[in-house]
């Protein structure tokens, strides 16, 4: 039986093994092999820009919450951008029947024939989305709001009459190249809404527990099927950044350097790009913070309690257990949780770390007012 000393130090009386030098050594090994680890992966999240002279993010947390699986998997892909709401719009199961691939088919080489004769022409025409395109509900939605983005850029009463009529003519552009875009796309769309629609149908299959390694080959026929439309969506984004960067370049070189550079920079942002960023700054510098902490041994019970939190929301955007799940990782946090827990429930910022002399300050600053 360990005895403790009641006038001991009250982490020594609940730790009875933190008593001993082997107890210490190994709370403080722990503590800094979990801080540099959560330090470095936090560090690697930022990258000096020498020529601007600052801290860049080189980190996002976009596929993090896309790729999301199980119970929370709606809430975690909602604090990712929507590009567009193409989930809703693209990402919807259809049956290809011949008569609609031939349809398609036919219609795709029309357009095709008839752009290219324009382009050598001269001529431009209005982008059109038409419901035969499986992009097109998408297209709509897309064109709605870049003209909302145009329409805020022009709402600056600082533009000119020139500047406005130029931002309509990058918008104009840019729809035209997204009319292209979709309709290049189009078979392609075509064949993705199929295999949806056949991964709908195996899975409305009775049965399916029957047949050995069947949901297995399921959930990864989903998993190949739900990384197609990432490249479109990739796609649209840098036509999102075009929009933004021709619109600043209709402002004159005065003006970008004037605060007027700055309105119109986040009037042709997506809020949800703004919020994204500011989730992945919050993420990297929790990260940090996290392993800074527990390195120098400073406020370590809360440091380790924020550190298991984040390991919790990763862990629950891919539970091992739902089908299609990333659980390669899950193991390996789960045993730095349970180290974290371990450190906020001991005093191991109190043995070669700054909490030490903050608990000793606290003490005889208390003495000190019982005096």
């Amino acid at each position: 039986m360990i005895e403790t000393n009641p006038a001991a130090d009250d982490c020594h009386v609940r730790t009875a093994w933190g008593c001993t030098w082997t107890g210490i050594v190994a709370l403080v090994f722990l503590r800094l092999v979990v801080g540099w680890h959560f330090f470095t992966e936090g560090a690697k999240k930022f990258e000096y820009d020498s020529g601007r002279h600052e801290l860049k993010m080189t980190f996002s947390a976009e596929g993090f919450f896309n790729g999301a699986k199980g119970p929370l998997a709606g809430f975690f892909q909602s604090q990712a951008p929507t590009t567009h709401d193409w989930r809703e719009l693209l990402a919807q199961p259809q049956q290809m029947t011949p008569e609609a691939s031939d349809k398609l088919t036919a219609w795709v080489t029309r357009y095709v024939a008839r752009r290219k004769n324009e382009l050598a022409k001269g001529q431009t025409t209005e982008a059109e989305f038409i419901e035969i395109v499986p992009g097109a509900a998408w297209g709509e939605q897309i064109r709605e709001d870049w003209q909302k983005i145009a329409g805020q850029f022009k709402k600056i009463k600082s533009l000119s009459d020139e500047q406005r009529t130029q931002a309509d003519k990058v918008l104009e552009t840019q729809e035209r190249n997204l009319a292209d875009f979709l309709a290049e796309e189009a078979l392609d769309m075509q064949d993705y809404q199929h295999q949806l629609w056949r991964l709908e149908q195996a899975e409305g299959v009775g049965g399916a527990d029957e047949i050995p390694f069947r949901k297995e080959r399921i959930a990864a026929k989903q998993a190949d099927v739900s990384r197609i439309p990432l490249r479109w969506v990739a796609a649209v984004k840098k036509n999102d950044q075009y929009l933004a960067d021709n619109l600043g370049d209709v402002l004159t070189p005065e003006q970008q350097s004037s605060p007027l550079g700055s309105r119109v920079e986040t009037a042709v942002t997506d809020p949800q790009v703004t919020q994204l960023a500011r989730n992945n700054l919050l993420v990297a510098c929790v990260i940090t913070a996290v392993g800074f902490c527990l390195l120098i041994g400073l406020f370590t019970p809360i440091a380790a309690i924020l550190g298991a939190l984040f390991l919790l929301m990763v862990m629950a955007t891919q539970p091992p257990w739902v089908d299609g799940a990333k659980s390669e990782f899950f193991y390996y946090q789960l045993t730095e949780f349970a180290a974290l827990v371990l450190l906020a429930a001991t005093c191991a910022g109190k043995y070669a770390g700054l909490d030490s002399i903050i608990h000793r300050w606290w003490s005889k600053r208390g003495t000190t007012k019982g005096a």
